[in-house]
């Protein structure tokens, strides 16, 4: 356990993020989604986070709707990441403990938070539940 309890959020943090912007498109968010393989993209422009893409949100653009069988591929297809996009921003401060940041994953069902300076509008890193699984010891 005291592994865990010693380490900052800015000790285990992802510091070089991969961003979009609200204008990034489908094909593009697509091709980020594989080429990475991470769950999220955190939206940002002139340095202030908008907001966060995920691949739920890819998806959901997709799923079908009872009411309309044939989807409407023209207007899906003119989307962007600002169309999808979550605007509630779920997010720490890097000086924090990693105790705080696996706390905000588990109240908020997020699989990573955003590390963000204390008005939580710069984005600083990324922790995931991955980075923080690292640091537990189980002996």
């Amino acid at each position: 356990m005291r592994g865990i309890i010693e380490k900052k959020i800015e000790d285990v943090m992802t510091k070089n993020v991969i961003t979009v912007t609200r204008d990034t498109n489908l094909r593009e968010l697509r091709d980020l989604f594989n080429l990475y393989d991470y769950n999220a993209f955190p939206v940002v422009e002139n340095e202030v986070i908008m907001g966060v893409v995920t691949k739920l949100n890819f998806l959901k653009i997709f799923s079908f709707d009872p009411d309309r069988l044939i989807p409407d591929l023209k207007s899906i297809y003119a989307q962007n990441a600002g169309d999808i996009m979550s605007k509630r921003i779920i997010a720490v401060c890097s000086g924090e403990s990693i105790q705080k940041a696996a706390k905000k994953m588990l109240d908020n069902r997020v699989r990573a938070v955003l590390v963000t300076d204390k008005e939580k509008k710069k984005l600083k890193g990324i922790i995931t539940r991955g980075d923080i699984m690292k640091y537990i010891e189980v002996d």
